[in-house]
């Protein structure tokens, strides 16, 4: 079984939203000591690559009716690398935090990269809708924000991912999402964070 770990943080240790993954994995280790468990952080540019005017021209030109190129060929290799290790997990979780209301812009460019026409995803011109292409699989999201609740219109962090994931074609969706980080102290703030133990706890047995 494997677990794909997909983290939006550049902070480290000092994210709140990797301090809360970090508490649903030791979880889950404990419960599937067995199971491989990878991570990556999408900061890192090893494996979350450029998205530039070639990626985008050489991924259209299908729907266009114009030739690839060798070298956009060659940009796409990354791209399909990710897109390939993304779709070898057989669960994946994912924590975030909200940045100006949404995703961080490097996980806003790595779910460009993985959401591709004909690749990951697909089109009905009937219904138009998008059309999953990829299996269904468990995904947790552990997500956070500083005062931004989840049913406050301007979150546009939740309905985001929980959109880009459907498109795919992953249903099973999972959420903890922590609200209201803003705390007046450091200590009032980690109390914040360790109320959500028994619910990452209770999470990860169900994963």
């Amino acid at each position: 079984m494997n677990i794909l770990h997909i983290s939006g943080s550049p902070k480290g240790e000092r994210s709140d939203s990797q301090k809360l993954a970090a508490g649903f994995l030791e979880r889950y280790r404990l419960l599937h000591p067995g199971h491989a468990i990878r991570h990556i952080n999408v900061f890192d540019g090893r494996t979350n690559p450029d998205f530039g005017a070639i990626h985008a021209i050489h991924k259209l030109a299908p729907l266009f009716h114009e030739p690839q190129t060798d070298e956009g060929k060659q940009a796409w290799v990354a791209t399909e690398r990710l897109i390939e290790d993304f779709d070898g997990a057989d669960k994946i979780l994912l924590s975030c935090p909200m940045w100006n209301y949404s995703v961080p812009w490097a996980m806003k460019r790595y779910l460009d990269n993985l959401m591709q026409p004909g690749r990951t995803f697909g089109f009905d011109a009937t219904t138009r809708q998008h059309v999953g292409l990829l299996r269904d699989r468990p995904v947790q999201f552990i997500l956070t924000r500083s005062s931004t609740a989840s049913d406050d219109g301007q979150d546009f962090q939740l309905p985001y991912l929980l959109h880009i994931f459907r498109s795919l074609g992953v249903q099973d969706i999972r959420v903890v999402s922590a609200c209201a980080t803003t705390k007046p102290s450091a200590q009032e703030r980690q109390a914040y964070l360790d109320s959500f133990f028994l619910q990452l706890k209770d999470a990860a047995a169900t994963f």
